[in-house]
């Protein structure tokens, strides 16, 4: 047993010594701005979540996308009347709504019905039996 494990590190250290310059060239072009843009994309996403998420427990609660300097924000609407945003911002709301289009504001979406799970019985095993 220690002889495959033996040999499956030698065969990794040769492929990292091998291509280790090439795969650091590869990583320095293009992985970094990669994993930037998969984080960013996953604060935007988990953002959107926590507004829709504040939106639904609000009276005619809506929520407005904007891009204010290039970063994604949600705007949290309790009516007509903005209430939060996401993610938390410094600036007052003015500002942040002064060229924006309310008419995008959307309703969230109803959370879809939680099924519950089946739980087996004494005679589903009789049945594959």
């Amino acid at each position: 047993m220690a002889g495959r494990w033996t040999k499956v590190a030698t065969d990794g250290a040769k492929l990292v010594v091998r291509y280790g310059p090439q795969a650091k060239i590869v990583w320095d072009r293009g992985g970094r701005q990669a994993a930037a843009a998969a984080t960013k994309r996953a604060k935007s996403l988990n953002a959107r979540r926590k507004a829709v998420a504040h939106a639904r427990g609000l009276v005619d609660g809506t929520v407005l996308k904007i891009a204010p300097a290039g970063t994604t924000l949600y705007v949290v609407f309790a009516g007509d009347l903005p209430v939060a945003t996401y993610p938390p911002q410094q600036l007052p709301y003015a500002v942040l709504l002064e060229h924006a289009d309310l008419s995008k504001r959307f309703a969230p979406p109803e959370p879809r019905p939680r099924r519950p799970r089946r739980r087996s019985t004494s005679t589903d095993l009789e049945e594959w039996q």
